[in-house]
């Protein structure tokens, strides 16, 4: 019995001591001293359960840190992909290069001239992700986020966010950034017409932006062209002189004349020289209906003369609804659709709309009133002073052959569309011009004699046949 009491005692001794043991402090996260680790209180439980709680509280704290950092530290700018400034910054991003980046996106664009020349440039944008740009001293973040279960309807193309990130030691970093991105586009549009055509619900670019055609490229007649670059010069002076009569501040200009006369071509010069890009509205587009239409003249970018062409066509057929096709049961811009837009209760202000006609005496009273059209402008063929203004413009300081080349050509009704294709042919050739007119206006009026008789026969009914006559026998002896 005192054996196994003895044995007990011993064990009993030996437990305590196994208990009492101190532990590794090599094990802890944090280096503990010597008379923490070997303190029985703490190798317990109870000095492990203060160090759990106090290393929770830190990085709550730090959590919580960080949030405050952020907010009082750091500012970002979200750009959503429907804004103007989405494409201005992105192509600021490729000037200003990416940093640190393995993953590139590419934008290619591609362009053919008249001679059939290409040109393709490729230009590298960041991809989605996150990027490091470094800007004027400041590290800033970039972060394109791409939403894949979200589209756009009306191109397909998915929505995207580009949102940047930067100190908060400049507040008008973004201002800047926005600026010299925004000067950046401007600069590589200058001395360029947009042309901007109608993609679903919005306007967007159509092509690449075209050279500014000279103003006096386009000759008219005396005093034309000054005449409505002086009208809508005053009416874009004249806004509060509008707002305080009561007036919608839009104005209306009706290009008439026969076609090859220079009207679509005035508009792009017009824009020119007004600093103007150009927004082709096609009233002939299947998917065109009177809704659409109000909304494209009411969403028209600013600094925009709204082109209508061949509006006669447009106005004088009233075409039904598709029954099959991709356009079933859409029912098309109407006349009422039209006159409503352009001055109705839904219409909008600030606006310049130019249209074109080749039919004046086919357009309906109720199109050409004024405050829908308010000047209305005679686009003929070239007279006496056009011929001599349209010959000096291709072969310059040729006086005496220019008076000489508008006598010949002065009652032919030549359009300004022919007298451009007919100098083509005497590129630095005046002399030769002036002495080959005779001859091609001869071969002009044989074409237009042979066009006119085949009209005229297509349109003369056809003459009912004869029935054929029956033989006669031959006389009896």
């Amino acid at each position: 019995m005192a054996l196994n009491m003895a044995a007990l005692g011993g064990a009993g001794a030996g437990g305590a001591s196994a208990t009492q043991m101190p532990i590794d402090a090599s094990k802890f996260p944090l280096p503990l001293p010597d008379w923490l680790a070997g303190n029985p209180l703490f190798t317990a439980g109870f000095g492990l359960g203060v160090m759990g709680a106090a290393m929770s509280v830190l990085t709550r704290s730090a959590a919580l840190a960080e949030v405050a950092f952020r907010r009082q530290m750091l500012m970002s700018l979200e750009i959503p992909s429907k804004d103007y400034a989405y494409q201005w910054v992105m192509q600021w991003m490729v000037a200003n290069r990416i940093h640190g980046s393995r993953h590139l996106g590419v934008e290619t664009t591609y362009s053919k001239d008249a001679a059939g020349r290409q040109t393709a440039a490729f230009d590298f944008i960041p991809s989605t992700g996150r990027h490091w740009v470094r800007w004027r001293g400041n590290f800033i973040l970039v972060e394109r986020a791409r939403e894949t279960k979200t589209v756009d309807m009306s191109t397909g193309a998915p929505w995207e966010t580009l949102t940047l990130t930067a100190l908060s030691l400049r507040p008008h970093v973004f201002q800047d950034i926005l600026a010299e991105a925004k000067q950046a586009a401007l600069a590589r549009e200058e001395g360029m017409t947009i042309i901007y055509q109608c993609y679903g619900h919005e306007w967007r670019p159509f092509g690449t932006p075209k050279r500014i055609r000279p103003f006096d490229s386009v000759v008219l007649d005396s005093g034309v062209s000054e005449q409505v670059f002086d009208d809508i010069q005053d009416f874009l002076r004249s806004h509060q002189w509008y707002l305080e009569r009561g007036i919608p501040y839009r104005r209306g200009y009706l290009l008439h004349g026969p076609p090859g006369c220079g009207k679509t071509s005035f508009v792009s010069a017009l824009a020119g020289r007004l600093g103007y890009n150009i927004c082709v509205l096609n009233l002939g587009d299947p998917s065109m209906t009177d809704d659409r239409l109000a909304h494209m003249l009411a969403v028209v970018p600013p600094r925009c003369i709204v082109l209508l062409e061949d509006v006669d066509f447009a106005v004088s057929q009233q075409t039904p609804a598709d029954p099959s096709g991709p356009y079933a049961g859409v029912t098309r811009a109407s006349f009422s659709g039209l006159l409503n837009a352009l001055d109705g209760v839904i219409s909008t202000e600030e606006r310049v709309v130019c249209m074109t006609t080749n039919h004046y005496h086919a357009l309906p009273r109720a199109l050409v009133r004024p405050g829908r059209v308010d000047l209305t402008v005679y686009v003929g063929l070239a007279s006496k002073s056009q011929l001599k203004q349209m010959y000096l413009r291709f072969f310059p300081g040729e006086e005496d052959l220019s008076e000489t080349f508008a006598a010949v050509c002065e009652d032919e009704g030549l359009s300004m569309a022919e007298l451009q294709g007919y100098f083509m042919f005497f590129k630095n050739k005046p002399q030769e011009a002036v002495a080959n007119i005779q001859a091609w206006l001869d071969e002009r009026r044989k074409v237009h004699q042979e066009q006119l008789k085949q009209m005229q026969q297509a349109s003369q009914p056809p003459q009912a046949s004869q029935p054929p006559q029956a033989s006669q026998p031959p006389p009896s002896e």
